[in-house]
């Protein structure tokens, strides 16, 4: 039996061998990117996947350490880091990481609306204490811009923005300049003298740190020791995540002061997404633009950023847009993520599933560009890990220190909410997490060209999907699916989606400039011509129109599908198994998901000669060679190879 099934594979190989030589030009060298970042674009190999709840970074941890969870979804703190690095139960790994952790504040509320108010407090951080006593020159880098500084982002960071940095002496001095001293001196507080020359009262700022985050409990605790000390009456509050959005994400909006975390990012049209004015909305729940930023100086450079037809453009207005932002300080960014992800090295001893005891654990993909996170807990990993040398099988277990927030594809809004729902939908195209090259998913190819809107060039997209897509109740996923999607995100309350849509040429009407020639080919118009219309549009989690067509866009998220049925129809690796709500998640592979066979290049279900003969016309390509094609780079190194013909030979004839 083993002598036949060797037989068989050297007769796909000798196969294989042929097409490289006919198909080949010439046998290409050098240009091997990638080193150890390698990935698949096919799975899950696990069975289950268990998203289960801490509710803070110390009782993940102790579960991680306890061996109850495989990987958290959260970096390692100083102390965690220094227990597990020479541990061999755990794989540490290095975290690229561009996040924000920053105080948002209030720009409606008074005394946080006065921007002077705002400068003084942005020089109340002291950063160095912060720094040394509690990220320990470890858990994060600095930030002194909303822009990061690394050399990563150097083409977009303006180095000559504002920056504030510790000096309590400077603050003082621009809170008296504004108004704002100790005029009573039966006390030690500062109180506010009008230009008529009244004196009004401080009201204690209402001031809220996550408990559930070490780290941001600790920087609430330093700022305000600091705002005390001159003067600034607060009532600080250490509160978990519920109690924290409540007050900084939900109406009526009444805090001052709060220690907020954003992203990671992977480029700046957040600048725009998170605080044009448009999105600062104090009538809803969930505003994007939560710190009510309204400057029109800056609206017009970030519409610039977003809506740029070239990178020169694009990087001119982030710069100046920048140089607003600091200057009016409607939050302080304070750090951003660094230090180290961890997961377990072997599969845990649970009941039921000793065939996988003590089995290596297998391709955690150590994430750069983000999905919804980097590290080893970002997307990929939950793609690609498996336990041993099983094909498929176990259960991953996954950490999360809060529960979702938003259970619906179109108003997503937390990480948590994220990391559950991308699992479930898929996009149009998802991006390399080494080296953020776009890379096909839903659709297998798309083209960009221009098209005259009325005398202005303006982007127009053509994507064309897979052939044998389905959602997961087996109803096919075609060019209507995406087209209804559109238009759908834009006109949701309360989308998290809008702005990747809103300039989509007449999108504002029944009918948006959207083309669907065959079930295949999606064509989408957009008005204005923009660098970004394929992150934009690419982006945007599909959703099936037979479901959401029957949900009035207005009562998304009160009628949404699984608030109506406790589940969601999906096109993404996992679907819903099932839910303990504050517990855990379980969910389960998809058997509809398209991209289940590794070497099944034209997403058909099966691995045949022709998914071969694709891996072979590419052999000895690389990015930048003319015979290269991302989709067969079936190890994510940047190069084909033998690896990939071997790949993807093994999975030859098999089918799902």
């Amino acid at each position: 039996m083993l002598s036949r099934v060797f037989d068989s594979l050297k007769k796909i190989l000798l196969v294989s061998t042929l097409l490289i030589s006919m198909l080949s030009a010439t046998f290409v060298h050098g240009q091997a990117g990638g080193g150890s970042n390698v990935y698949e674009k096919w799975g899950p190999r696990v069975d289950y996947l268990q998203l289960i709840i801490y509710n803070s970074y110390e009782a993940e941890a102790t579960a991680f350490q306890a061996g109850y969870i495989d990987v958290m979804d959260w970096p390692l703190d100083y102390d965690t880091y220094n227990l597990i690095k020479n541990d061999p139960n755990y794989v540490v790994e290095p975290l690229t990481m561009f996040d924000i952790y920053d105080i948002d504040i209030n720009c409606l509320r008074w005394p946080t609306s006065d921007y002077r108010f705002r400068q003084a407090i942005a020089y109340l951080i002291d950063y160095e204490t912060f720094y040394t006593s509690i990220l320990r020159a470890y858990a994060g880098e600095l930030m002194d811009n909303i822009i990061w500084w690394e050399p990563e982002w150097s083409e977009w960071y303006n180095s000559g923005a504002p920056k504030y940095w510790y000096d309590p002496t400077l603050a003082l001095e621009i809170l008296a300049a504004a108004g704002y001293q100790n005029w009573d001196p039966s006390d030690t507080w500062l109180e506010w003298k009008a230009p008529n020359g009244t004196v009004y009262d401080l009201p204690s700022l209402e001031f809220y740190a996550r408990e559930d985050d070490p780290i941001r409990s600790a920087l609430g605790t330093i700022i305000n020791d600091d705002l005390n000390a001159v003067g600034i009456p607060t009532s600080f509050t250490i509160a978990s995540e519920d109690v924290c959005w409540a007050h900084a994400y939900q109406m009526p909006y009444d805090y001052h002061l709060y220690t907020a975390g954003m992203g990671p990012f992977r480029d700046v049209q957040f600048l725009y997404d998170y605080y044009h004015s448009q999105f600062a909305t104090p009538d809803e729940d969930w505003a994007w633009n939560n710190v009510f930023f309204m400057n029109d100086t800056y609206d017009s450079c970030v519409e610039a950023l977003k809506f740029a037809p070239d990178e020169a453009t694009a990087t001119e207005a982030c710069k100046e847009a920048q140089e607003i932002f600091m200057d009016q300080v409607p939050l302080i960014p304070v750090y951003h993520s660094a230090g180290a992800t961890a997961y377990r090295a072997k599969y845990g001893h649970h009941s039921g599933e000793e065939a996988y005891w003590d089995k290596p654990w297998n391709s955690f993909v150590n994430t750069i560009i983000p999905t919804v996170n980097s590290g080893v807990m970002d997307w990929w990993t939950l793609l690609n890990a498996h336990p041993g040398d099983v094909t498929r099988g176990g259960v991953l277990r996954f950490g999360m220190i809060n529960e979702l927030d938003h259970v619906n594809p179109v108003t997503s809004y937390s990480t948590w909410d994220a990391i559950l729902l991308n699992e479930l939908y898929g996009t149009l195209i998802m991006r390399d997490p080494y080296n953020g090259e776009k890379i096909s998913w839903l659709a297998k190819d798309w083209t960009i060209e221009t098209w005259d809107n009325g005398g202005k060039n303006a982007t127009k997209l053509t994507f064309n999907l897979y052939e044998n897509l389905k959602w997961s109740d087996g109803t096919p996923l075609n060019s209507t699916d995406v087209a209804f999607t559109m238009k759908y995100v834009y006109d949701a309350a309360g989308s998290s989606y809008y702005s990747y849509v809103e300039r989509i040429d007449g999108i504002d009407t029944a009918t948006p400039h959207i083309e669907t020639p065959d079930s295949h080919t999606v064509v989408i118009y957009y008005s204005v011509q923009t660098m970004w219309a394929l992150e934009m549009a690419g982006s945007v989690p599909i959703i099936p129109k037979h479901v959401w067509e029957t949900i009035p866009p207005e009562l998304v998220e009160e009628q949404g599908e699984f608030v109506t049925t406790g589940n969601l129809t999906c096109s993404g690796p996992y679907l819903i198994a099932g839910h303990l709500q504050g517990e855990w998640w379980l969910l389960r592979r998809n058997s509809y998901f398209f991209r289940q066979l590794c070497g099944d290049i034209t997403c058909d279900g099966k691995v045949d000669i022709i998914d071969i003969a694709t891996i072979a016309k590419a052999y000895g390509s690389y990015p930048g060679h003319p015979k290269w094609n991302p989709n067969v780079d079936l190890d994510g190194n940047n190069k084909i190879d033998i690896i990939d013909i071997a790949k993807a030979a093994k999975n030859y004839g098999k089918q799902i």
